[in-house]
């Protein structure tokens, strides 16, 4: 028995040593946690690029659990807790927490990083020793990417009901098992990730053949399982991008909207395919009703049976916005209440947010009076109470939703006149007044070059489509009005935003966008546009003032992800067509593929057929540089005469600057043969080629430089 800070750790079923481990990495980590606060963690994140590191150490680890409406006073048992990702989550929302893992130096970590909590308990040892000695009256138990090594924690024939049934029997009558896992059948996994736990394509999706030892399920094996077990009180939660880093979490009352799931490139462990548009994907799966089967992860909440009491709320959609400054940084929930009826709310993430969100109460009144006279926006009521503010809860069509909907139909004359309707009635919503920009102005948006222009003293500039709601009565309720300020900011900037956010989203929209130039038809220039995307990027900057969330680490620390379509055109461009002349002259007809070839270094045989009269091989499909060629009948010393549509670089050496390369051989044996070839090639993208000839051209001769572009 140890203590670290407030943290007790019980070691009284420690084996003695670590029976598993990352490495190196652990001893680096537990260093990092000491030296640095958690408020530094994403800056620690940043310099060490290092995926171990983000994905222990990541505050969105949290977010799987920080939603989520624990009792007040809960007693709770986190199983396999490894570096704590999420203990400090059940710990700020419960009275007590137990942790059990097996490994002490994790344990040693997650205690480091939570020693200020007086409410942890880490059990260290296997969890068939330990819990041999826990209480059973926890009110909530969780499995956060736990389940899946069932077979190792409890083995048998069954493991995985065993598993289920050992930890529901440390609950209270009525109490949760909250479980967190990859669903095997994501829509991921057939459009080119790798399985998270093995790491090789599709073994998940043909049924883990050659896996031992961890498992994940569908959203039909995981009912089996549970129902199996005598468990039928269930709820499926649904965090998006997946359960490791959620960025919002669905249920099945409040599944996503077409249009919502686009951001699906986000491999941080290791490289991936990219097999098709995951976005257009799972628009299709939410229309046909089947994304609940193709989720990438899966949050359950199982009750045991027992009276329980009704919570005052059910949680069905929450939305994090962690990429954003802790002042900026707050979570958006829709919730069920006793009553029936829906709420939404926002909260602060972090104590400094609160400011942020008696802004949003403040801005609310402001906008509904300059909104009343023309009366074209209303205002979503709003009630600041207890640190957040709820909204009312409207039933209604987004303005995207009407768009999309209409593009999808074929309806783009009528889509078109809804969004200019709508442009028109942000512009005339309100009194405008010329615009003067003040040092406020300047910290938001920077030293913007603007000409002399109208804008709006109070000025909601998130007036884009999806926040635009109209009802029934054909009213158009703004339902967010975060990103308001109360300084002068021009009118045509708030409707660039609102077009560029429509127009530059999901792909069906350039429909229209490629027909008709609204930017230009409201008055908004070229000029202005450079100038409005300098003030959004100031913008940006200035709501994440240096933030790190692992979304801004991908283009650092993301591995490649690999465009199928792309790859294969890569292959279509190395292939190599042969034409043969019988005397009729050249033909697509008379020509064949040899698909052999593909490679840097390629060595073939072409067949030639009796009575050929010529010969053209094209040794690619694309601007080329060849070197090293040579060309020789089978069987014999005599070398073949050949000539090229390239420029020759050096002896045996060529440079193809466009996409129909060829070797062209005239003078062929009567009874044919085979001719090899080989050489090295270097395939060129036509820009590339025009280039390297523009060069020679102009100077008369090829620099060794230019050779030096020959791979090999």
């Amino acid at each position: 028995m140890e203590k670290i800070g407030n943290v007790i750790l019980d070691d009284a079923h420690y084996p003695g040593e670590d029976l598993y481990s990352d490495g190196d990495v652990e001893d680096h980590i537990l260093e990092l946690v000491r030296r640095f606060p958690q408020q530094e963690y994403a800056q620690v994140i940043a310099s060490e690029q290092d995926w171990a590191v983000l994905y222990h150490l990541a505050h969105e680890r949290e977010n799987i659990l920080s939603w989520y409406p624990f009792e007040p006073g809960a007693k709770v048992l986190e199983v396999g807790s490894g570096c704590g990702a999420v203990t400090g989550a059940v710990a700020a929302s419960s009275a007590s927490v137990t942790c059990i893992d097996l490994s002490k130096k994790r344990s040693m970590i997650n205690a480091e990083r939570h020693k200020a909590y007086e409410n942890i308990r880490i059990c260290l040892g296997n969890f068939q020793d330990v819990e041999k000695e826990l209480d059973d009256d926890y009110d909530y138990a969780t499995l956060i990417g736990v389940f899946e090594y069932g077979s190792g924690y409890i083995g048998g024939q069954k493991p995985y009901h065993g598993f289920l049934t050992t930890v529901m029997s440390h609950l209270r009558p009525g109490g949760k098992l909250l479980l967190a896992i990859e669903n095997k059948l994501g829509l991921k996994y057939w459009a080119g990730c790798r399985e998270d736990h093995v790491g090789t394509y599709f073994e998940g999706l043909e049924g883990y053949q050659n896996t031992s030892g961890v498992r994940t399920f569908s959203r039909p094996e995981l009912i089996q399982i549970m129902e199996e077990c005598g468990y039928t009180d269930y709820q499926f939660y649904y965090p998006y991008p997946d359960y490791k880093f959620p960025r919002v979490i669905y249920s099945d009352q409040y599944l996503p909207k077409v249009g919502e799931l686009y951001d699906n490139i986000c491999n941080f462990d290791r490289e991936r395919l990219v097999l098709m548009d995951e976005g257009k994907v799972f628009d299709q799966l939410l229309k046909d009703g089947l994304f609940p089967l193709y989720s990438n992860s899966f949050f359950v909440e199982i009750r045991k049976p027992g009276t329980v009491k009704q919570p005052a709320m059910k949680m069905l959609y929450t939305k994090y916005s962690s990429h954003r400054a802790p002042q900026f940084s707050i979570q958006t929930r829709i919730a069920k209440g006793i009553d029936g009826n829906n709420m939404l709310y926002k909260l602060a993430e972090y104590p400094k947010g609160q400011a942020h969100i008696a802004h949003m109460a403040e801005a609310a009144g402001r906008l509904a009076r300059l909104w009343s006279e023309k009366g074209l926006l209303q205002v979503n009521r709003c009630d600041l109470q207890q640190g957040r503010i709820a909204f009312e809860y409207l039933e209604g069509v987004t303005l995207e939703e009407q768009l999309d909907s209409f593009l999808e139909q074929g309806r783009i004359e009528e889509a078109c006149e809804k969004l200019r309707d709508a442009v028109k009635r942000i512009k005339d919503s309100a009194k405008t007044q010329l615009f003067v920009m003040t040092p406020e102005f300047c910290q938001v948006f920077g030293e913007a070059e603007l000409s002399t222009e109208q804008a709006v003293s109070v000025a909601d500039i998130d007036l884009i489509f999806s926040n635009l709601l109209q009802t029934k009565d054909g009213c158009f309720h703004v339902l967010d009005y975060e990103w308001t300020f109360f300084f002068p900011v021009p009118v045509a900037f708030i409707l660039y935003r609102a077009l560029h956010y429509y127009l530059e989203g999901a792909s069906l929209r350039a429909k229209i966008k490629e027909q008709f130039d609204f930017y230009q038809e409201f008055g908004i220039t070229k000029e202005q546009r450079q100038i409005y995307q300098k003030m959004e990027q100031r913008f940006q900057a200035y709501i994440s003032e240096g933030s790190v969330s692992p979304g801004s680490l991908y283009h650092t620390m993301g591995k490649r992800a690999l465009p199928v379509a792309k790859l294969l055109a890569e292959t279509d461009r190395r292939r190599v067509q042969v034409y043969v002349d019988r005397g009729q002259g050249f033909s697509e007809e008379q020509s064949y593929f040899i698909d052999a070839a593909w490679g840097e270094n390629p060595r073939y045989t072409v067949r030639v057929p009796e009575n050929t009269s010529g010969l053209w091989i094209d040794p690619a499909l694309s601007p080329c540089i060849l070197k090293g060629l040579k060309l020789s009948w089978q069987g014999e010393d005599a070398p073949v005469k050949y000539h090229t549509t390239g420029f020759e670089l050096q002896k045996n050496s060529f440079l193809f600057d466009n996409c129909d390369p060829k070797i062209i051989i005239e003078e062929i044996p009567q009874g044919g043969g085979r001719v090899e070839v080989s050489y090295q090639i270097s395939i060129l993208e036509e820009e590339t080629a025009v280039l390297l000839m523009d060069k020679i051209n102009t100077r008369g001769r090829v620099k060794k430089k230019l050779k030096g572009l020959v791979k090999g």
